[in-house]
């Protein structure tokens, strides 16, 4: 570590950052290299010298200095039972926090540079690894990752910086929202514009994303808020049959469906027969049928059964059992339900499809299949 200290360490102690910049790019290259010889305590007195790097008006520099503080972020050493833990903790990177997204983001805002993956994955490591320190700047970083969706939304340019951007934002949510339920409000706030135009303008690279965050938000929504008026209002574009013939649509899609009948399936009733034609869509193809029969449970455990269409909608989904069993076998209905659940097919036949029949006869053509 004599050359490190000698040479490597005093360039970066360099605070003008016009000066020798293909030097300074190498140290930090250096650092990257050999980030795993580096003690926790090291790592400590390194990480204030990448983040002024950050400022460098070069590019190459505050690439190499992003780059370097992702992976450093990603270090692990042995912990117990041989375990591996990360050398760089969420309390060791708190006080770095403020001037560390400062820096990252100055970079992303300035439209002279061309987006920069590297950056953009810095930022979503330092969230992941930030994680409950987060609340304390969820407003600044949520207000800049949108700016940035809104500037990129326009003209989807490079996929790698993209998918950082939507990964970022995934993991904001799920670090704040899964410790106070009531900060989904600011995300739908502040994201559902930038959603709406996106699907609009049908951006085809980021509308599988959008129904990922979509979802995301909307399960981590308060128990018994209901769906409010953004949701609601976006729901029947969903069903639109050309968004499901995509084939990177359907997974992120399917969650998303399966969120809405999680929280507000007793306002979804009068939409009962867009979802299950939803269904006999994705169940037609081999691909898909994993996410139908997951569409399927959510509606036999969350649609209400008292009121309303639920003969009509009961009658519907035995008619399809009926139909299926027919066509693949009992063992078949019964093996593929129970994948999704163990018991389930059986659970359906006698919670379901039985009480059905003894409450109301199938009709002729129904009495063909059941």
């Amino acid at each position: 570590m004599d050359f490190f200290s000698t040479h490597v360490y005093t360039e970066l102690q360099e605070t003008d950052m016009n000066v020798r910049p293909m030097l300074k790019a190498t140290s930090i290259k250096f650092v990257s290299i050999f980030r795993n010889q580096f003690s926790k305590e090291q790592f400590g007195g390194l990480l204030p010298f990448l983040i002024a790097h950050l400022g460098s008006p070069h590019v190459v520099v505050h690439t190499y200095a992003a780059s370097a503080i992702e992976k450093m972020l990603t270090s692990k050493v042995d912990g117990p039972n041989n375990t591996k833990v990360a050398k760089v903790s969420g309390a060791d990177l708190k006080p770095f926090l403020g001037n560390l997204f400062t820096s990252l983001f100055a970079i992303v805002e300035n439209l002279d540079w061309n987006e920069n993956e590297y950056v953009m994955k810095c930022i979503m490591r330092s969230l992941s690894v930030a994680n409950d320190d987060l609340l304390e700047v969820v407003s600044i970083v949520l207000e800049k990752l949108t700016s940035a969706l809104g500037i990129v939304a326009k003209n989807p340019k490079n996929p790698q910086y993209n998918h950082f951007l939507f990964e970022s934002i995934a993991v904001l949510i799920r670090a704040v929202c899964s410790k106070d339920s009531a900060h989904t409000s600011a995300f739908e706030h502040f994201l559902f514009p930038p959603f709406q135009t996106i699907l609009q303008m049908d951006v085809v690279e980021f509308t599988p994303y959008v129904f990922q965050l979509l979802a995301q938000i909307l399960e981590f929504r308060p128990e018994g808020a209901g769906l409010g008026d953004g949701y609601t209002s976006l729901f029947a574009p969903l069903l639109t049959p050309t968004l499901w013939e995509r084939k990177s649509n359907v997974p992120a899609l399917s969650r998303l469906i399966v969120a809405y009948l999680g929280k507000g399936a007793k306002d979804l009733v009068p939409q009962l027969m867009g979802i299950l034609g939803v269904f006999q869509k994705l169940v037609s193809s081999k691909a898909n049928e994993l996410f139908a029969f997951d569409l399927l449970r959510a509606i036999v455990m969350y649609m209400p059964q008292e009121r309303g269409k639920t003969p009509k909608f009961v009658g519907l989904v035995t008619h399809f059992f009926a139909l299926y069993i027919g066509k693949f076998g009992s063992q078949g209905y019964l093996d593929q339900l129970n994948q999704i659940q163990p018991g389930l097919g059986l659970m359906l036949l006698g919670q379901v499809w039985i009480p059905r029949l003894q409450s109301s006869s199938p009709t002729r053509l129904e009495a063909k299949t059941q």
